[in-house]
């Protein structure tokens, strides 16, 4: 079976959401826990987290040590 494709409403909410429930979380995290949910990100995750980060919705920084980005919201 085919994962649903979230609209990018959904999608943003999704991702907020996680965030505020499970803290930090890596682009990975992030993807497998869309992958639970049999659902996917209206476009690549990495570039819908992005346009999220721009539009001020979520933060993220790059990280060394987890190797990419780590989302976040304040």
């Amino acid at each position: 079976m085919m994962p649903e494709e979230m609209t990018e409403s959904e999608a943003e909410r999704f991702v907020m959401e996680l965030l505020d429930l499970k803290g930090s979380l890596t682009t990975r995290q992030i993807e497998e826990e869309a992958t639970r949910r049999e659902t996917t990100c209206p476009d690549a995750i990495v570039r819908f987290l992005n346009k999220m980060k721009l539009r001020g919705l979520i933060r993220g920084k790059l990280s060394v040590e987890h190797r990419g980005w780590i989302w976040y919201r304040d």
